[in-house]
C-alpha cells in the first residue's frame, strides 16, 4: 500500500463525497484506488461497461449454483440488484452489498467464535487490527456511499456510474484477498504430518499457557 499524503487523501475524498464535476470525481477515485493498485481495474471497469454488467449477472449465477442454499440467496441478490440499478435507486443497491461484505467479513475472521468480539463495528476492526491497510481502505470506500450523510447521490449519471464503479471494484478485490487466505490455510492445512485436534473452549489452551482455550489463543 502507498505511503499515504494525508492532504491529498482528505481532497481526494471530499470530492468523492460531494464533487460535482465528473471529470475531477473521476480523478479522484483514481487516486483513492491508487493507493491499493485498483485505478486500472477502475478504468477498465468504466470502459468495458462493467457497471451494468456487474449488477446483472447475479440472477444468472443463481442459476448455475448447484448449492440450493447459495442458490436461493444469489436469486434473492441478483432480483434486487437489479431492481435498485434499473430504478436508480443506488443508495439502497450499496446498502445491499455494503451489508453483504460485511457479513461476509464477520465469516470470514470468525467472529462468532471470538472470545473479545460480539458485534461487528468498523472501529472494532480497525483497532484490533484485523485486516491488512489496504483493505480496510476498500472497506471504507464502500462504506461511504451508504453511511456518510454527506454523500451525494445526485449530482449526474456519470458520476454515479463512477461510484458504482468503485464499488464494484473494491468487492472484488476484497473476495479475492478472502479467497487467496482459504486457499492458503487449506494448504497448510493438507501439508501438516498430523490432523489438528479441535480444541474445546473450556480445554487448557494447548500452546501451554495454562489458561482456557477461549481466554488464551482461541480468543485471540
Amino acid at each position: 500500500m502507498k505511503k499515504l499524503d494525508l492532504k491529498k487523501f482528505d481532497d481526494a475524498y471530499l470530492q468523492f463525497v460531494k464533487g460535482a464535476d465528473a471529470t475531477s470525481h473521476r480523478r479522484a477515485i483514481t487516486a483513492l484506488l491508487e493507493r491499493v493498485g485498483l485505478e486500472e481495474m477502475f478504468a477498465r471497469c468504466l470502459a468495458e461497461d462493467g457497471v451494468k454488467s456487474f449488477f446483472l449477472l447475479w440472477e444468472r449465477a443463481g442459476r448455475e449454483e448447484e448449492d440450493l442454499k447459495e442458490r436461493r440467496g444469489l436469486k434473492a441478490l441478483g432480483v434486487l440488484s437489479k431492481r435498485f440499478y434499473e430504478k436508480r435507486d443506488y443508495r439502497e443497491l450499496c446498502e445491499l452489498f455494503y451489508n453483504m461484505i460485511f457479513r461476509h467479513t464477520a465469516e470470514f475472521l470468525h467472529l462468532e467464535e471470538r472470545a473479545d468480539f460480539r458485534k461487528l463495528t468498523d472501529h472494532d476492526l480497525y483497532t484490533k487490527g484485523l485486516l491488512p491497510p489496504e483493505i480496510f481502505l476498500q472497506l471504507f470506500l464502500i462504506e461511504t456511499p451508504v453511511k456518510n450523510t454527506n454523500f451525494d447521490w445526485d449530482r449526474n449519471e456519470a458520476i454515479a456510474e463512477q461510484n458504482l464503479a468503485c464499488l464494484i471494484v473494491c468487492l472484488g478485490d476484497i473476495y479475492d484477498f478472502f479467497h487467496d487466505q482459504e486457499e492458503g490455510e487449506d494448504e497448510e492445512l493438507e501439508n501438516e504430518t498430523e490432523p489438528r485436534r479441535k480444541v474445546g473452549r473450556n480445554e487448557p489452551c494447548p500452546c501451554g499457557s495454562g489458561k482456557k482455550f477461549k481466554k488464551c489463543c482461541g480468543g485471540f
